[in-house]
């Protein structure tokens, strides 16, 4: 369409920040790799940022992967509206996270152009709780009602917070296979994540230290409750059974997940976990929780399963996947994750703009 779109976020990685999801430069590549003019400002409150963990960066321009970002800081929330860093005109607003929605709408009074707000767990956290009522609330919501669309990553939020649409990550389709054995052998497990406590991977040790088959678990990720789960394993006495490996790049992870046969990730409050697309793209049996991101990408005990997320019920679904056939779950993932190629969401997506356009 030969658009310029101007990406509000302060979810966008400007330097190698693993605390930093790289979604929203997912989907700002590919719309450059479309022949899209695609340029980002951070809005980065300093405070909140410090809170996430984030590193500090100085205001600052640079280009990555050809496409420039302009970090923006605050000391004080969102009040600067100066845009004079913007050398060129723009066709569309498209942001993220709460900070990424309320700094656009404040220079959008200048810029006056459609504006799509999309909307991520954080979102609905500003929204919802007490904390954030006596100022974040309110400039988000005034915000969100003067965006011209409204989209969101998952079903369920889409749902509670009454969004115009879904925008689920994608999948490289070149990495999606046409099938995958399951050697019941010996059931190797495998989870992709930050170590942190909302991922629940203590849940899944605790469950297989109460397993009656063979099995391996890898851990890929790092984060605060590493040296928890260390702990958890050593209590169980499943050090031969169970490795924390370091956090890899990206390149890698396909290698990784080829040598497993399940993915378990019982996560809550996840947004959108593109791991486990990336799971079912190498024919990995997914586990996740229900009423999160995943659900609705996975049917429970059609193509991967949805479990609440404790030991118990982590317990009977590895349990169940070991004793049964597990021919049809694998062909069937196989079959919806291309529903989720690169191609087909951003195909949609442009569906959705050329209506505001």
């Amino acid at each position: 369409m030969d658009m310029r779109i101007l990406f509000v976020t302060d979810l966008y990685p400007i330097i190698e920040d693993k605390t930093i999801p790289k979604i929203v430069e997912d989907f700002a590549l590919a719309f450059k790799k479309r022949g899209e003019d695609v340029f980002v400002i951070r809005p980065n409150f300093l405070l909140n940022s410090f809170l996430r963990g984030h590193k500090y960066i100085p205001e600052c321009e640079v280009s990555i992967n050809g496409i420039r970002v302009y970090n923006k800081n605050f000391f004080l929330p969102f009040f600067d509206k100066n845009i004079d860093f913007l050398k060129q005109k723009f066709d569309l607003i498209i942001s993220h996270m709460p900070s990424g929605h309320i700094y656009s709408d404040l220079i959008n009074q200048e810029l006056k152009l459609p504006h799509i707000s999309i909307l991520h767990q954080s979102d609905y956290h500003v929204l919802n709780d007490f904390k954030y009522s006596i100022y974040f609330k309110n400039r988000l919501k005034k915000a969100l009602k003067k965006s011209t669309l409204i989209g969101a990553r998952n079903k369920f939020l889409a749902e509670k917070l009454n969004a115009d649409f879904v925008l689920p990550s994608f999948i490289d389709e070149e990495k999606i296979l046409e099938k995958k054995d399951f050697n019941v052998e010996k059931m190797k497990i495998i989870t992709l994540s930050k170590l942190i406590k909302r991922k629940n991977i203590d849940l899944v040790i605790s469950a297989l230290s109460q397993v009656d088959f063979d099995f391996e678990y890898s851990i890929y990720g790092e984060g605060n409750e590493l040296s928890r789960l260390e702990k958890l394993i050593k209590k169980h006495k499943l050090q031969e059974k169970i490795k924390i490996y370091p956090h890899i790049n990206h390149d890698k992870i396909w290698e990784e997940l080829d040598k497993n046969n399940v993915f378990i990730l019982p996560s809550t409050n996840e947004t959108f976990g593109v791991s486990y697309l990336e799971a079912a793209a190498r024919g990995l049996i997914v586990v996740g929780s229900l009423n999160t991101g995943i659900d609705g990408v996975i049917e429970n005990n059609k193509n991967g399963y949805l479990i609440k997320p404790d030991s118990k019920n982590i317990k009977e679904i590895l349990q169940k996947i070991n004793e049964q056939n597990n021919e049809e779950i694998i062909k069937n993932s196989l079959l919806n994750i291309k529903e989720y190629s690169q191609e087909k969401i951003m195909n949609k997506y442009d569906e959705i703009i050329k209506k505001i356009l």
